[in-house]
């Protein structure tokens, strides 16, 4: 019994895949996760004033009034966002996310979140290179999440373009079968 713990114990951690991929353009793990970003973060009729009532009324609308942080793009910038996680758009920094080659222009609010309040904290507009998670949907690399920049990082021309086709992982699950065996065999010979 002891030893069938010890072999759980060492084996499962390294048999399931983390939640983030390990490099850009990977396959995701979920099907609608560039659908969300699309919804959060490029939404339709983003307001084009600062007034913090017509803001409180928008994200009423879009339902995101338990998010402290949001960051939005106007439509018109929805293939430039998207061309992050290409090899013309983005750099790769880590993990699975690219940063943009080129700034962009973005609108930060802040929402007063207790109790259920929608109350606007803050409005800002920003200017910055943008770090997106980058993975694999259909046929393409997409953008799935949208990660903030507080440290205004820019990107290195020493890093790879993001857009390759990432791995599938095989070498990972190939070294986690082997585990799994020498395991099995070692749980065999103890018992």
């Amino acid at each position: 019994m002891i030893a069938f713990l010890l072999l759980m114990a060492f084996v499962l951690p390294q048999s399931h895949p983390a939640d983030i991929n390990s490099k850009p353009c990977m396959p995701a793990r979920y099907n609608n996760a560039h659908t969300v970003f699309l919804k959060r973060h490029i939404p339709e009729e983003v307001p084009k004033t600062w007034d913090n009532n017509a803001w409180e009324s928008f994200l009423r609308k879009i339902k995101t009034c338990g998010r402290p942080t949001q960051s939005f793009f106007r439509a018109s910038e929805k293939q430039r966002v998207e061309n992050v996680c290409t090899n013309a758009g983005g750099k790769t920094l880590s993990g699975n996310l690219c940063i943009s080659k080129e700034k962009f222009s973005f609108v930060t609010v802040r929402v007063e979140t207790s109790e259920g309040a929608c109350g606007i904290r803050n409005i800002r507009n920003e200017t910055k290179h943008i770090i997106l998670a980058c993975e694999q949907i259909g046929d393409a690399c997409q953008p799935v999440h949208f990660e903030g920049n507080p440290q205004s990082t820019a990107p290195s021309n020493n890093q790879l373009d993001c857009g390759s086709k990432g791995s599938s992982g095989t070498k990972t699950t190939v070294i986690n079968v082997f585990t799994f065996l020498l395991a099995l065999v070692a749980m065999v010979y103890i018992l």
